[in-house]
Formats: C-alpha cells, sequence, structure tokens
C-alpha cells in the first residue's frame, strides 16, 4: 500500500520516470515540491517553478550516502512502497553488506550525508 497521498501530483522526467511530486495542499494555495525521497522543499507560488525546483533536484542524491541510526547506508532501491538501503560499498559480488527496508517516506530516520564515490 503506498503512503503517497492523493494530493501529491507525480511529476515525471522526459522518460517518465517519478522525480518528485508536487503538494497541492499543504500550504495552498503555495505548492510544495516534493523530491523522489519525500522531503518536502521550500513552497512556491507556481506550478512551472515547483516543477522547476524537481528537475533541478533531480535523482542524482539517490547516489549519495546516507545516515540511518549511525550507520552509514546507501539507497539500494525506491519505491512509493518502501527505500530499501545497504551498508554495502558497492554492487559487487561479494560485498554483501546488510541490507533492510524502510518504509516510504523514511523522513527523519534517512538523513543525506555527503556523495558516494560509485
Amino acid at each position: 500500500m503506498s503512503a503517497i497521498p492523493e494530493h501529491w501530483i507525480p511529476h515525471r522526467r522526459e522518460d517518465g520516470e517519478v522525480i518528485g511530486w508536487i503538494d497541492l495542499e499543504t500550504a495552498a494555495p503555495d505548492l510544495i515540491p516534493i523530491d523522489r525521497l519525500g522531503r518536502p522543499r521550500v513552497a512556491v507560488s507556481e506550478s512551472p517553478l515547483a516543477e522547476e525546483v524537481l528537475e533541478e533536484i533531480g535523482l542524482r542524491f539517490l547516489l549519495n550516502w546516507f545516515d540511518h541510526h549511525g550507520r552509514r547506508v546507501r539507497i539500494r532501491q525506491i519505491s512509493d512502497d518502501g527505500v530499501v538501503v545497504t551498508t554495502a560499498v558497492s554492487d559487487a559480488i561479494g560485498d554483501v553488506g546488510d541490507e533492510f527496508t524502510l518504509d516510504f517516506p523514511p523522513g527523519a530516520e534517512l538523513t543525506e550525508i555527503g556523495s558516494s564515490d560509485r
């Protein structure tokens, strides 16, 4: 079951991939861009501005490292139902690490800490 509120309108890049949502209600009449990890950004007054914010953010941040309760993790997979994170440094065979699924959106339990070398 998806945790995406009905008042979040998906915003897709040209290839159809969802890169975020536009929250139509929380700050109405302003709009809140929500990135793919479910994090709200600064409210804007018009839809084109919200789309521009999401386009600028894109999905690059998903390659970064995150902190999850004191553990350094990276995102392996993300969907509207959950976020799979891993302590493995790479996707190489043998680099197993611990892998677990967080609810979506993960909120404050997953904090971005910096760019990845991968």
